[in-house]
């Protein structure tokens, strides 16, 4: 590897570098329940003294751990539940989770990842044909699937998405998720005092995702009813 590789891909080493530091020297552990319920006093407190610029910041430092892949958003969107009420919390967490992944989108694509599969060329051809004829279908199933948001952004990114489909799709998408938790950071001022350690299972009602299930099935009820209409015609 000569100095040419490290100046082309200078930022996603650092990136790399970050991710490998933030779990390293366990800065994971700065947005936990656990961590917020010990220091949530303090937070309130400012919150309350600075109220624009808490949120200002809160939303900006989210979207820095975005852009860098970290996985927080679930515990980020019940935090600004919890400080900011979901009538803020649910449309600034739309914005931010829609932004974050266009940042992710956009990295991703300027590495050209489809370049780690040319080996696998025929295979995605052959993926992408079937993909094109329910792309919207398919792209909001993936965002329903609870796997790793950089997963998602980079399967979306080998099938060769466009931007404009990327945003609506995950818009979209993601609404359900933020509007449970962000209700789910509410429910946290309830039980923040309570003795002994706070769990999302402590936050959340399972049986509402049932909304989530059912709309997987419908979408996979559409596809195959497409398949067969035009199979039929």
């Amino acid at each position: 590897m000569n100095f040419s590789f490290y100046k082309k891909n200078f930022l996603f080493i650092l990136i790399f570098l970050f991710l490998i530091s933030f779990y390293i020297f366990d800065l994971n552990n700065f947005v936990t329940i656990e961590y917020f319920k010990k220091n949530y006093l303090f937070i309130q407190s400012l919150v309350e003294n600075y109220y624009l610029i808490s949120i200002f910041f809160f939303f900006l430092f989210w979207l820095f751990l975005l852009s860098l892949f970290l996985p927080v958003s679930t515990i980020m969107v019940i935090f600004s539940g919890f400080l900011f009420s979901p009538y803020i919390s649910i449309p600034i967490s739309l914005l931010i989770i829609t932004t974050g992944g266009v940042l992710n989108f956009l990295l991703l694509k300027k590495i050209v990842i489809s370049r780690i599969f040319k080996k696998a060329n025929f295979f995605l051809k052959k993926i992408n044909m079937r993909f094109k004829n329910n792309e919207i279908q398919y792209l909001l199933l993936l965002r329903l699937i609870p796997i790793p948001y950089i997963i998602q952004n980079s399967i979306i990114v080998i099938l060769k998405v466009n931007l404009r489909m990327f945003i609506i799709t995950t818009f979209i998408a993601i609404t359900p998720f933020v509007v449970l938790y962000s209700l789910a950071g509410f429910k946290l001022k309830e039980i923040i005092s309570k003795e002994g350690p706070i769990d999302i299972n402590d936050l959340t009602n399972y049986e509402n995702f049932i909304i989530i299930g059912l709309l997987i099935i419908f979408i996979i009820i559409s596809i195959v009813l497409k398949k067969k209409i035009k199979i039929n015609s």
